[in-house]
């Protein structure tokens, strides 16, 4: 979908794109070809020349900081080291801490518990060009960055806005079950105050069955979330009506 994108040039929109892709110009190899000789384009060739690089080089912060963050979901077939990421914390304040951070790989599940291995996040997170959160721009990442050293990856799909676009609307779990997506029994129905809870009676009594239960109910809603965005990424590039121009 990159390779078809041009609304990270100046003064192109949606709109403008749509427009280029009727015209038959469905590729930046397209554009360059169009428009390489021509003076008045010398600013969108470069640009996309500079794309063509980023994409090589898998150069994330080229395309995070071009494109409009709602059209982020664009990268996500090029960008495949993607760490779907979920925290828990003692409360949303100031004051709060981070409990868990749950990294799912597409594989395999890692979780980063404080007090155990919080700290390896910051070393492990470096491996990944992309994040996928639910609600991450607002709550995850703000609170990972201000309390860790952590080099997040520059490329982020938060997918509560992404499933918004699609009118999938509500909390996580509200959305999971819309996909006929279960839970294990002990863990349908809790909400992130149950974490809360979870992790002070962990704390409070020392019980490890609390914190295997806080662990297993952040890894569940990591591992979702590549579910969730293979549906999303369909269903906009849907939408943008490209693949019937390219005859797929």
């Amino acid at each position: 979908m990159l390779e078809n994108t041009f609304i990270h040039l100046p003064n192109y929109g949606t709109t403008r794109e749509q427009k280029l892709w009727k015209g038959g110009i469905l590729t930046w190899d397209d554009f360059l070809d169009e428009f390489n000789s021509s003076p008045f384009h010398r600013q969108q060739c470069s640009i996309i020349a500079q794309s063509k690089h980023a994409l090589k080089t898998l150069d994330g912060f080229h395309f995070a900081r071009a494109l409009p963050s709602n059209e982020t979901w664009r990268c996500f077939q090029h960008y495949r080291k993607i760490a779907y990421l979920d925290i828990e914390t003692t409360g949303c304040t100031y004051n709060d801490y981070i409990t868990v951070i749950g990294l799912y790989d597409g594989s395999k599940t890692h979780s980063y518990v404080k007090g155990r291995n919080l700290s390896q996040f910051a070393r492990d997170i470096r491996k990944y060009n992309m994040v996928v959160t639910f609600n991450g721009s607002l709550f995850d990442l703000p609170f990972i960055r201000r309390e860790m050293d952590a080099q997040l990856p520059s490329l982020h799909i938060d997918l509560r806005f992404l499933l918004a676009s699609l009118n999938m609307t509500g909390g996580l779990k509200r959305i999971e079950e819309k996909f006929g997506m279960e839970r294990e029994d002990d863990l349908k129905g809790l909400t992130g105050y149950d974490a809360v809870l979870m992790w002070r009676r962990y704390k409070k009594h020392k019980d490890k069955d609390e914190l295997d239960k806080l662990v297993r109910y952040n890894a569940a809603d990591v591992c979702n979330l590549e579910k969730l965005l293979n549906w999303g990424y369909k269903e906009k590039r849907k939408s943008t009506g490209i693949d019937q121009l390219l005859g797929s």
